[in-house]
């Protein structure tokens, strides 16, 4: 991927972070996220013998996967249920931070794969009209990131990348507010929680533990990363 002017780059980065935040624009931003959200759970099932039956995306920013676990072995289909649970809320943060990563390092293959993962389980598994048309907006992004790779396409991908990091922080903040209130609401953790007899406070307890360690392997890299945008977003201002 062609590599941008640095000050553009980390404009597009703080234009990412601020897009969720923005009426209606942020609404376009969320839907995005959660194509990467029900793909996450999609992805995480199917090497162990699951299989996907649907995904649908809805005009408030929600969405579902339907995941069958028939095939998982008996003896792990609980690890099974716990990745299938943790990597919705995961994957558009790690999904945002591999496109920054991948910007910053100018590397042209690795935001164009994520994005074309991202892009053809859904178009794959989607079945109502309107995930449809957003799914084919989030392809022709993705195929226009590895076609015709340009500075345009750098900035792209640096402001949907920090938009996805921004966007699924800010889901696990509403998340642990509506835990700590006792909000009637149906998350991954609530409807594990029903399933498997675990308060969903300790789900999310545990979600939490599990990629903080994900966070202190990978430190090297991501310090790196943080330390070149911190660098970059300081000789803007």
């Amino acid at each position: 991927m062609t590599t941008a002017a640095p000050p553009l780059v980390f404009v597009a980065v703080l234009v990412g972070v601020v897009l969720p935040f923005v009426p209606l624009v942020g609404r376009i931003a969320r839907i995005a996220a959660t194509i990467v959200h029900e793909v996450g759970h999609c992805v995480v099932v199917v090497p162990f013998g699951g299989r996907i039956e649907r995904i649908d995306l809805h005009p408030d920013g929600s969405g579902e996967a339907w995941v069958r676990l028939g095939r998982a072995p008996g003896a792990i289909r609980w690890l099974v249920r716990v990745l299938n649970l943790f990597a919705g809320y995961s994957a558009p943060v790690w999904a945002g931070v591999l496109l920054v990563t991948g910007v910053l390092h100018g590397s042209r293959w690795l935001p164009a794969a994520v994005l074309a993962v991202v892009g053809l389980v859904a178009l794959a598994f989607v079945r109502n009209w309107f995930g449809l048309l957003v799914v084919v907006g989030f392809d022709a992004l993705a195929l226009w990131v590895a076609v015709r790779p340009s500075e345009a396409t750098v900035l792209v991908v640096a402001a949907v990348g920090a938009a996805f990091v921004v966007d699924g922080l800010r889901s696990l903040v509403h998340v642990a507010r509506w835990l700590l209130t006792g909000a009637r609401v149906q998350t991954d953790f609530h409807i594990a929680a029903a399933e498997l007899r675990v308060p969903a406070v300790l789900w999310f307890v545990l979600f939490v533990v599990v990629n903080g360690v994900v966070v202190w392997l990978a430190r090297e890299p991501l310090l790196a990363t943080w330390d070149t945008v911190a660098a970059g977003v300081r000789a803007l201002v």
